[in-house]
């Protein structure tokens, strides 16, 4: 699938009334392309090995594009970011299943980068039934600084349709649980072939 492909399958406006879509990796709507960082080598090795998967969460691919559907441009409040990655068809049903098995194994794991973030008690979730193959799960984001420890809610849902993925991540606040709206995640599923 080519980049043009991914790009006709993005969600506008039009989809998603009252909310508003911002472009982190892509074309923009007004016509500039913001640079994919898409993660197409090895990416750094986590510890414990269970959590790899855990860690790449699908970010891979031949074709990519992530944008953010909000209803406010504040970070973390009722954003829900969005990734649609496409790979070679043999390649996307395993995508999925290692992570299916690797969220069992992995309880924590710190950021490769930054040792002051982790996460941890990733719970799987009933499978939505949604697409080919899915994984709904959350996890918590485990942030150290100077004043203290602060646990943040994440969602994922990660979604097969044919060959192509589209990963789900809403965020919460602390004590707040992250929803993802079912309404974004339709739309953005009926969207692709």
């Amino acid at each position: 699938m080519t980049q043009q492909e991914i790009d006709s399958y993005v969600l506008t406006e039009k989809d998603v009334p009252g909310d508003k879509i911002s472009t982190n990796a892509g074309r923009t709507t007004d016509g500039e392309e913001m640079p994919a960082a898409l993660l197409t080598g090895n990416l750094p090795r986590i510890s414990p090995k269970g959590c790899q998967h855990v860690y790449e969460n699908a970010q891979r691919g031949s074709a990519y594009r992530q944008y953010v559907l909000a209803d406010d441009f504040i970070f973390g409040r009722d954003n829900v970011e969005v990734a649609l990655i496409a790979y070679r068809p043999a390649d996307a049903p395993k995508v999925l299943a290692d992570l299916k098995a690797a969220l069992p194994q992995c309880t924590a794991y710190a950021g490769p980068v930054d040792m002051t973030e982790g996460f941890e008690h990733p719970q799987v979730l009933p499978d939505p039934h949604l697409g080919d193959q899915a994984v709904e799960y959350g996890i918590t984001q485990k942030i150290d600084d100077k004043e203290g420890t602060v646990r943040v809610p994440v969602h994922f849902l990660v979604v097969r349709k044919g060959s192509v993925i589209a990963w789900f991540m809403a965020q919460g606040f602390p004590g707040k649980a992250a929803v993802l709206p079912k309404g974004v995640v339709n739309a953005q599923l009926t969207k692709l072939p």
